[in-house]
């Protein structure tokens, strides 16, 4: 086989296996969005968002990015089926456990099938990376394991507080985990690369994957220092670790490519989403140091929770879905910039942005209204992009194979 038609197979495999996880993804956040809708509490929407349709995301995304980056050979299906199983079960099990007050170990176990998942996704990132030939992403790669680890270490608190007691410390220690550990982590490892990806320029000259490497370290130990502060009631390492990591996301933003007047033209809201869902972010790990240090309170257990969460990553991986979706349907280039013209959108973008701002307010209902536009405008896009692989214009004529996924 021809390198180009080995490359062809193994993009066409990895799109076919996000394409597949992203469908989950998808559907876990239609069941928050329902969720919340019928005022289910605060828990339920927020674990089938960040537990269910988020770590979907990742779970596919960086495992195609890995593909793509080290131009290695996609996974065995077989292998990325289990691993999406096990999450898809995991977040599942866990939500329905905990809403029918099911035995402890019920839910235990589910916790447990989610853990496997995560661990079976750093094995498949670490195999993937170490089979490819290039070799300049593998910081990259190596951010997003990290990110596993402290995912992991917030599920077993997580299936502590089930079997034992959920105590307020647990609880905020969790979430700190789980938000600047594991989706902090694999957004701000992902940014610097990704953003000249959508915004179609070179990196940041100001990128080394020396420099990386020190910032999504720091980034780390930063996120541990201040989940250890929280369980050991040391407020200074608490505050010590959220400064320090609030600090790490500025520097990841100097390391995004500058958007130039061309970029914006071509990229628009989608870029913009990038940045603006970063300065978010920023923006909530600070408040909730600052809260810490004020009035001694438990970070990420009151708004600022919710400001990060939809203000940052949830406007972040809208931003990276108006990219990559086009591009995971195919159908050549007219398909493409059809696909690209349609997720281009304003309208969620600034609905994303009302609901960040009303929610650092504290103006939940205006929150709610800016979520349902943005619900809905990206609903429609959605539909009328799809998740299905178009073919291309040769192959609609009989002159190739069309990916029945």
């Amino acid at each position: 086989m021809s390198s180009t038609r080995a490359s062809d197979g193994r993009v066409r495999t990895t799109h076919r296996q996000t394409r597949a996880t992203l469908r989950w993804s998808l559907g876990f956040v239609l069941a928050a969005v329902v969720a919340a809708g019928v005022g289910a509490e605060r828990w339920m929407p927020l674990h089938l968002l960040l537990a269910g349709g988020v770590a979907l995301a990742i779970s596919g995304v960086t495992l195609m990015l890995t593909v793509t980056w080290s131009a290695a050979p996609a996974p065995a299906n077989a292998l990325v089926t289990l691993q999406r199983s096990l999450l898809i079960v995991g977040a599942a099990g866990v939500v329905a456990g905990r809403e029918a007050d099911a035995p402890s170990t019920v839910t235990g176990a589910a916790g447990g099938a989610y853990l496997i998942g995560l661990l079976l996704l750093a094995v498949l990132l670490v195999t993937t990376v170490g089979r490819g030939s290039e070799r300049r992403f593998d910081v990259a790669v190596g951010g997003y394991v990290g990110a596993l680890v402290l995912s992991i270490a917030a599920i077993g608190v997580g299936i502590h507080m089930v079997t034992d007691v959920a105590r307020p410390d647990l609880r905020a220690a969790h979430a700190t985990l789980n938000l600047l550990g594991f989706v902090g982590m694999v957004v701000g490892t992902t940014l610097p690369f990704f953003g000249s990806t959508v915004g179609r320029s070179k990196m940041s000259h100001r990128v080394t994957n020396a420099r990386l490497g020190v910032v999504f370290a720091a980034q780390w130990g930063a996120a541990v220092l201040a989940a250890v502060g929280i369980l050991a009631e040391n407020r200074n390492a608490t505050l010590v670790g959220l400064g320090a990591y609030g600090y790490g996301i500025l520097v990841i933003l100097v390391f995004m490519p500058k958007m130039t007047q061309r970029q914006f033209k071509w990229a628009g809201p989608r870029m913009l989403a990038l940045w603006v869902g970063a300065l978010w972010w920023c923006v909530g790990v600070l408040a909730s140091a600052y809260e810490v240090a004020v009035d001694d309170r438990l970070p990420f257990t009151g708004r600022w929770l919710l400001v990060v969460v939809v203000g940052g990553y949830v406007q972040v991986v809208w931003g990276a879905l108006a990219y990559l979706l086009p591009m995971l349907r195919g159908g050549g280039h007219e398909n493409l910039s059809r696909g690209f013209a349609t997720t281009r959108s304003w309208v969620g973008f600034g609905a994303v942005n009302v609901a960040g701002l009303a929610l650092a307010l504290a103006l939940n209902w205006l929150a709610a209204i800016a979520l349902v536009v943005l619900v809905g405008d990206t609903a429609w896009r959605l539909g009328r992009v799809g998740l299905r692989r178009l073919p291309r214009p040769s192959e609609a004529t009989g002159a190739g194979v069309v990916d029945p996924a």
